[in-house]
């Protein structure tokens, strides 16, 4: 992003809030299942089968959300210009702006158009 990106107060209050929803949704997931498995109408073997089943795969949820919640990404989608260059660039005016170096992007290559 790089000039467009957050400030840290943004990045702050986003975190919180993301955190929070997060924890929300763990706790009424984990705990609106187990009020379920206790309430329910189905035998002590159907109880103990749904819970081998659906735990590992709350399990799985959860990990997989904190993991996507902590991943770093580590592919650079912003090409910026030193303070120098930026300067010249304005000071030439719109008329004259060039791109010496477009970076050749692999993963945007092959985007089919819309038609």
């Amino acid at each position: 992003m790089g000039p467009h990106k957050n400030s840290i107060y943004i990045i702050i209050i986003s975190w919180i809030l993301g955190l929070c929803i997060i924890g929300i949704n763990i706790y009424y997931l984990s705990t609106g299942f187990v009020d379920w498995l206790i309430h329910n109408s189905l035998p002590v073997v159907g109880n103990v089968f749904v819970g081998i089943i659906v735990f590992p795969i709350m399990a799985i949820y959860i990990i997989s959300v904190i993991y996507l919640t902590f991943r770093k990404d580590r592919t650079v989608t912003f090409v910026g210009m030193s303070v120098e260059s930026n300067q010249i660039e304005m000071e030439k005016g719109a008329e004259e702006r060039t791109i010496d170096h477009v970076p050749y992007r692999e993963d945007l290559a092959d985007i089919p158009l819309p038609q």
